[in-house]
């Protein structure tokens, strides 16, 4: 019989190999560009996330022996911090519940949630500095339990290191600033947790260099709000549209809910087994759950303390899921709430320990199904047949649906930022240049009179239902009446086939 450590660590191994193992092979736009960026050692400080292409160029750099692939070593990167976020919530939950079954539970629910899971199999920019933060409040506890001020110190150097990774962490930051002042046994503790922030203006002051920026503070200001000022970090939604998406991103943040569930349902029906076992499993788990009191360890923490832990994780989720909703739901920027819930769920009952592990093998089951396996084996896109025409073609127009990934792809494989045929599809151009409908058809006849060739993937092929949809206007189709299209080529997809069609 294996001890509860024992359990936790094959656990926790056991989720770091899924991510190894499952990489996605659909990778977003972003992640090919950061790739990009990484590979030819180019755009490494941006200023949303200042020092995360540093440390991808660092890891390839130690790599480098090895010869990797630039893009699967950044995803290993990723799976292996996964884990060491898996390894910093374990501590947090042995100092907050003496409930061996409950840890084990909620150790299971955060890591098999698709939040995590995802971003652990992609090369976006979430969970190095999730690890970080998760550490920061290791370090943070620590200080809590001893009054020792170098573990505040780190806990502050970590949680600034982490905004330094992305700019989405202040939330964390400022929430355990908030908690040092109110909880912290020392007086003037929030002074020694602050101080190492300071690191985080002087290191954007000092990449104003990088970008031959001058050294002034309106420039530094716009180079470190570039985001919020340009409006990327944020998004128009309606406040309707905002709720809606903030509300399923939330669901998605656990389980995998895309317009491409239902599609997979479709095409591999037999995966509705999946659902039904794990549902199957949760109500047989809640109807044994244990009805005696389970024996509690000490946790070494007073309970006082540990509700200072709760409160203080509380209000950095609230921060967080605030700052979500206000990006219009922006589910890559919930990715930590899986975390902060398993340590706010620490004050549950260790009754409920056995349903829980099984909602977490569900939920695992689940976005395996669901989200990792499709994603590591299934093409969604088959870009590369388009991106050869886009380079054989360069008097073409060519209207993508998906521009940025197109773009990022051709960046990552020849060096060259950007592709001079490469356009977004009828409805973001209109929207991206302020045009009126008539305004797009009058620029597309010009150019067909200026012997440009024009063809678009936006019209038929498969149409999944996402967040990008929901947020952009007219249907390429409508935008484009009065042309008469003309197919040329087909591209297989695992969806249906992907059309490039001619507008004449």
């Amino acid at each position: 019989m294996f001890s509860a450590a024992r359990r936790e660590w094959a656990l926790i191994l056991l989720l770091t190999l899924l991510a190894l193992l499952l990489p996605t092979r659909n990778s977003t736009a972003d992640a090919w560009y950061y790739a990009a960026c990484v590979r030819y050692g180019h755009d490494l400080l941006l200023p949303h996330h200042l020092l995360h292409n540093v440390v991808g160029w660092l890891w390839l750099l130690l790599l480098r022996p090895l010869h990797p692939e630039v893009i699967s070593a950044l995803l290993a990167l990723n799976a292996l911090a996964y884990g060491g976020v898996l390894l910093g919530l374990r501590r947090l939950l042995h100092r907050l519940t003496g409930s061996e079954g409950l840890r084990l539970a909620l150790l299971a629910a955060a890591g098999s949630s698709f939040g995590l899971l995802r971003f652990a199999t992609e090369n976006e920019t979430y969970i190095l500095p999730l690890l970080l933060s998760v550490w920061a409040s290791v370090a943070w506890l620590r200080h809590l339990r001893t009054g020792a001020l170098p573990a505040l110190l780190l806990a502050g150097l970590l949680a600034a290191g982490a905004c330094l990774l992305h700019q989405l962490q202040a939330c964390w930051w400022l929430g355990l600033l908030l908690g040092t002042a109110l909880f912290s046994p020392r007086r003037g503790a929030a002074a020694w947790f602050a101080a190492p922030a300071l690191l985080v203006p002087l290191a954007y002051w000092l990449a104003l260099d990088y970008w031959h920026l001058p050294r002034t503070a309106e420039s530094l200001v716009r180079f470190a709000l570039h985001d919020f000022l340009s409006g990327s970090a944020g998004a128009p939604a309606s406040l309707a549209k905002a709720a809606l998406l903030t509300v399923a991103n939330v669901v998605r943040t656990f389980a995998q809910v895309h317009g491409s569930t239902l599609a997979l349902l479709r095409r591999l029906p037999w995966l509705a087994v999946v659902p039904v076992l794990g549902l199957v499993g949760v109500v047989g788990s809640w109807l044994r759950r244990a009805r005696l009191p389970e024996t509690l360890r000490s946790t070494g923490l007073p309970p006082a303390l540990r509700q200072a832990v709760r409160r203080t994780h509380g209000l950095i989720l609230l921060l967080h899921l605030g700052f979500a909703a206000w990006a219009s739901g922006n589910a890559e920027f919930m990715v930590m709430l899986p975390v902060l819930l398993a340590v706010l769920l620490t004050a549950a009952s260790p009754a409920l320990a056995r349903p829980l592990l099984a909602a977490a093998a569900a939920l695992l089951a689940w976005n395996l199904a669901f989200g990792l396996v499709p994603n590591h084996q299934l093409d969604f896109t088959n870009l590369p047949p388009l991106l050869r025409r886009v380079r054989q073609e360069p008097n073409t127009w060519f209207l993508l649906d998906n521009h940025n990934l197109a773009l990022n792809q051709l960046h990552y494989l020849t060096g060259r930022d950007g592709a001079p045929n490469v356009l977004p599809a009828p409805d973001v151009l209109l929207q991206k240049r302020h045009w009126t409908p008539a305004q797009l058809r009058q620029w597309l006849r010009a150019q067909q009179q200026a012997g440009r060739r024009l063809s678009t993937d936006a019209l038929g092929g498969p149409q999944l239902l996402d967040r990008a949809s929901l947020l952009r206007g007219a249907g390429a189709a409508e935008l484009l009446r009065g042309f008469r299209p003309a197919v040329r080529d087909t591209f297989p997809t695992f969806f249906g086939p992907r059309y490039l069609t001619d507008l004449r």
